[in-house]
């Protein structure tokens, strides 16, 4: 490959991946000193570094001439655990990219993406959910020609670039590590309809009980849309069952915060009494009383991902679907217990 002459524009990092001849998204890794990358792969990079005189500063600064830099997070859930979680992890990697990152909230519609895009501002989007899902959004992005990278979106043969996490494996876990403290009869609130990652989570909890021989009760189901307030609302519903469960399952750690809410006001003491366990593992979860069991999902890492899946579709744009699934894992705390005698 013909070196770079002197006088010529500042390398960029998609210049330092077509001289080591490896993926854009290796290089980012390799400057971000990611461990998951072959020694000698990472120096040819370092190489390919030396030999263009790449400075990550130069990036942004020089390319705005010809390209956007700037790239939107939307969004449309009610969490704002949740969505902190996934606009903290996105913000560290463009800062990290030399590019820029605004949010918008799409939770009624917006045109402010797109009048973005025509003013030549906007670099790409990264969808989360339930955004992920939404056919008229990416019809327009689509329309306009604005990248995007999906958060979480449901299977589908969509073309493009995704990053999720096995939300029915981690819930049917969850389901498993309560029968396994000897829970027969476990509640589960729902989230909200619109998120596919809401029915995958119900999926796994069914999934839980079946391996744990326990028949499924469907008035051990009751109904939320991911908020504090749906949380406290189910789980009076439940706790007024004539036998009440020992566990709730809580598809999301803001709906657990409002059971445990419910409990303190009846005089329930968890776990003593019952066991609650949630699901995202935001800040939330270690800083309530008791602390809460829950499913570690890794959004600030998706975020992050998403952020380098997006880059890569803006320098090598690719109609062939493409998923990085990132690993989860169950964090024990103190809102769970075996069932009281």
């Amino acid at each position: 490959m013909p070196r770079r002459q002197a006088g010529a524009r500042p390398a960029t990092i998609i210049d330092v991946a077509r001289e080591a001849g490896v993926s854009f998204k290796t290089v980012s890794r390799v400057l971000n000193g990611e461990r998951n990358v072959r020694e000698q792969t990472r120096d040819r990079v370092m190489r390919a570094v030396s030999t263009l005189n790449y400075r990550a500063n130069h990036n942004a600064r020089n390319l705005r001439t010809q390209q956007s830099h700037t790239i939107c997070l939307l969004h449309a859930n009610p969490s704002r655990n949740y969505i902190g979680e996934v606009h903290l992890g996105a913000l560290q990697r463009c800062q990290t990219e030399g590019y820029s990152l605004i949010t918008e909230d799409w939770s009624a519609g917006s045109g402010g993406v797109l009048a973005l895009r025509s003013q030549s501002r906007l670099a790409g989007a990264i969808l989360t959910p339930p955004l992920s899902d939404d056919p008229d959004l990416i019809g327009e992005l689509r329309q306009h020609g604005v990248p995007f990278v999906r958060i979480a979106p449901s299977e589908s043969a969509e073309p493009g670039r995704d990053v999720a996490m096995d939300d029915r494996t981690a819930a049917g876990e969850m389901t498993q590590y309560l029968t396994g403290l000897g829970h027969r009869r476990i509640g589960f609130i729902r989230g909200a309809s619109t998120h596919h990652q809401a029915g995958l989570r119900f999926e796994g909890y069914r999934d839980g009980l079946d391996q744990a021989g326990i028949p499924f009760d469907r008035d051990f189901v009751a109904e939320g849309d991911f908020t504090f307030d749906s949380g406290l609302a189910a789980a009076e519903e439940l706790l007024d069952l004539p036998q009440r469960p020992t566990a709730i399952f809580a598809s999301n750690d803001d709906m657990a915060a409002g059971v445990i809410a419910a409990c303190y006001r009846r005089r329930i003491q968890v776990p003593q009494e019952l066991s609650v366990a949630g699901f995202d593992d935001t800040p939330l979860a270690a800083t309530i009383s008791p602390s809460l069991t829950t499913i570690y999902q890794p959004s600030r890492e998706q975020a992050s991902e998403a952020v380098a899946l997006l880059l890569e579709e803006i320098a090598d744009p690719s109609d062939t679907p493409h998923r990085e699934l990132l690993d989860y894992r169950l964090v024990a705390r103190d809102s769970t217990a075996p069932p009281h005698a």
